[in-house]
C-alpha cells in the first residue's frame, strides 16, 4: 500500500500559481529586454541609445526587485509549509526555486555593477549635448564605447534572465510533475 499525501490547500496552490507566474513573468521580462530592445537600439546614435537604455533600466529597477521578491517569498512559503510533511523533496525544490528565483537581485548588483555604472556616466556625459548632436567616444577604451557596453550588457541581463526562468520551471516540476 502506498502512503500519498493529502491534496494541497488553496492557500499553497495559490502560492504555486504565484510564484510559478511571477518569476515566468519576470524572466519573460528581462528577456524580451536583451532580445528585442537591446538589438533594435543598435541602430539609433550612442547618444539616443544611452538614454534610451537608462530609461528601459529605470523600468526594470523599479518593478524586478518587487517581482523577485514575490516570487521567492511563495515558494518560501511552499517550501516551509511542506518541509515537514510527505511532500519533503518538493520543498527542497521549492526552496531552490525561491533562491534561484531571488538570486537574480544580487547577480544585478555584483555582476552589473561594473557596466551599469559605465553606462550611467555614459548619460550623464550625453547631458549637456541636444538630441540631435553625437557622443565623442573617439577617446573610449576598446570595448567601452556605447554600443559595445550595451551589446555585454544584454549577455549579462540575457544572463540574468535565466534565473527567475530557472525558478519557474523548478516550480513547475515541483507543482506538476512531482508525486508525493
Amino acid at each position: 500500500m502506498t502512503v500519498t499525501a493529502p491534496p494541497l490547500p488553496p492557500s499553497l496552490r495559490l502560492a504555486q500559481a504565484v510564484g510559478i507566474m511571477t518569476s515566468a513573468f519576470l524572466s519573460g521580462g528581462v528577456l524580451a529586454v536583451s532580445y528585442g530592445f537591446v538589438p533594435s537600439m543598435s541602430q539609433a546614435p550612442n547618444t539616443l541609445l544611452v538614454r534610451e537604455w537608462r530609461t528601459t533600466y529605470g523600468r526594470g529597477v523599479a518593478a524586478s526587485p518587487a517581482i523577485a521578491i514575490t516570487s521567492a517569498l511563495s515558494y518560501i512559503y511552499l517550501s516551509y509549509n511542506l518541509a515537514f510533511t510527505l511532500n519533503q523533496h518538493k520543498a527542497e525544490i521549492y526552496a531552490l526555486a525561491a533562491f534561484v528565483t531571488g538570486s537574480i537581485v544580487p547577480f544585478t548588483l555584483i555582476f552589473m555593477k561594473n557596466v551599469n555604472g559605465k553606462l550611467n556616466q555614459k548619460v550623464e556625459d550625453s547631458k549637456h549635448l541636444g538630441r540631435s548632436e553625437e557622443m565623442n567616444e573617439s577617446k573610449s577604451k576598446k570595448g567601452e564605447n556605447a554600443q559595445a557596453l550595451l551589446d555585454w550588457w544584454a549577455v549579462m541581463n540575457f544572463t540574468r534572465g535565466m534565473l527567475p526562468l530557472t525558478g519557474a520551471c523548478l516550480g513547475i516540476y515541483a507543482s506538476f510533475f512531482m508525486t508525493s
